[in-house]
């Protein structure tokens, strides 16, 4: 499976196209009949109402049980360790993200930039439940407990399985600053902090946020890492959430799902704003 999924991954990477402008795509200049979008529209509604029945039940049934949920220390203390993982996890997948996708954008060669995002790509291969496994054995190796390592491990962990994301969200821009830009900044001899303050940043403001988004959604969510190495001392949402439906306890792990679904939308729609104010603030 990895093998098979990693030439895919590396092949597409190699044909992906680097864009040359920065800008909003134009608005497409033709119409399609009525009966293509009538079309259209029928295949968006039946998808939405498959994606929105399971989360609008989750939250009818989970909103009602947070205030007991907010009664069990267990609770809390899961939450603030979720909180922490998924922010310490965000900001390391943005920064080995900024740091592969700068690479790629100094190198000329499509071949090597091919090479260096490849190892970072090839995480879209690997399974979170594989990747913690190979974890825990790695310490087991090394003779080290699990239980001190733990907390690093899973935001590794984590901060990998969001990286080809964070590369995905990253490259092109930063491909297309070096390809239309790059003669300007060199003339302005500019590098290293004042080209990322005055060029890139207000550029890649908006990414950046989308990039931390991603990094803390798919932490607060990850149960694959968190199964091996999670104990009664530490423990996130969505192991609480497991060990409720293990314990019969229905409406706990509900109110845990329904919180984690508020703070995703929360962050999707906060964060990249944020970060897209900072940026023109900034311009």
């Amino acid at each position: 499976q990895v093998g098979i999924c990693a030439a895919i991954i590396v092949a597409a990477s190699a044909l992906a196209p680097v864009p040359v402008s920065l800008a909003a795509s134009a608005a497409p200049s033709w119409r399609d009949r009525p009966a293509a979008r009538a079309l259209q529209w029928a295949v968006l509604a039946l998808a939405l109402l498959g994606f929105a029945l399971p989360l609008l039940a989750t939250l009818a049934d989970g909103v009602p049980g947070l205030a007991g949920l907010a009664e069990q220390p267990a609770f809390w203390a899961a939450l603030l360790t979720s909180l922490g993982i998924a922010a310490v996890s965000a900001l390391a997948a943005l920064a080995l993200g900024l740091v592969v996708a700068a690479a790629r954008a100094a190198t000329p060669s499509r071949s090597l930039r091919v090479a260096i995002g490849a190892p970072a790509y090839a995480y879209l291969a690997v399974p979170a439940v594989t990747l913690s496994l190979g974890a825990f054995l790695l310490v087991r190796a090394v003779g080290l407990a699990p239980e001190p390592v733990a907390p690093l491990v899973v935001i590794v962990a984590n901060a990998l399985l969001a990286l080809p994301f964070a590369l995905a969200t990253l490259a092109p821009p930063l491909e297309s600053i070096a390809l239309t830009r790059g003669r300007l900044i060199r003339s302005l001899g500019l590098s290293g902090w004042r080209q990322a303050r005055d060029i890139e940043w207000p550029l890649l403001a908006r990414d950046i946020g989308l990039v931390l988004a991603l990094g803390f959604c798919f932490s607060l969510g990850d149960l694959g890492v968190i199964a091996l190495f999670g104990t009664q001392d530490f423990t996130t949402l969505p192991l609480l959430m497991l060990r409720a439906v293990g314990a019969d306890r229905g409406d706990d792990a509900a109110a845990i799902a329904a919180l984690m679904l508020a703070l995703t939308i929360a962050a999707f729609i906060a964060i990249p704003r944020i970060f897209e104010r900072l940026g023109d603030a900034r311009s």
